[in-house]
């Protein structure tokens, strides 16, 4: 993982100008978050950032983290992320999870989900990819 302290214009010199924290960028997409597919809003988080830093993303990042404040529509996720690919996207406070922030990352890097000796999705819990218990993340 390529972790840079700050956020980086299209010649990749550091530029803070719209930084809230350092390497935390902050956006306000102009969609509705209630009557939206999760793409969409994802989408427009990406439009709106790639068009504030002036180049598109992944840019100079390998690894891209979207937070979004809580969840307005189809709950039941913490997190998601494609396979082989730069982004992940977390609602509410799932970000600091270390076992969420792992799973999404497994992703990013290629795995899939495991299954537990019953062939089921998520019913293994000794394996990040598959459902651990993050009560010991110590939330």
């Amino acid at each position: 993982i390529n972790v840079l302290p700050k956020a980086l214009t299209s010649g990749g010199v550091p530029d803070s100008t719209h930084e809230v924290a350092t390497g935390v960028i902050e956006v306000t997409i102009d969609i509705s978050l209630t009557n939206q597919s999760r793409s969409a809003i994802r989408n427009a988080v990406t439009t709106k950032v790639q068009n504030l830093l002036g180049y598109g993303l992944p840019g100079p990042y390998d690894y891209v983290l979207y937070s979004l404040e809580k969840c307005y529509v189809s709950c039941g996720w913490a997190a998601y992320a494609y396979i082989n690919s730069w982004n992940s996207v977390y609602q509410s406070v799932y970000y600091k999870r270390p076992g969420v922030l792992l799973h999404e990352i497994g992703h990013n890097f290629g795995l899939a989900h495991s299954g537990g000796l019953d062939g089921q999705t998520y019913t293994d819990h000794t394996c990040t990819m598959g459902n651990p218990h993050y009560s010991d993340d110590g939330f």
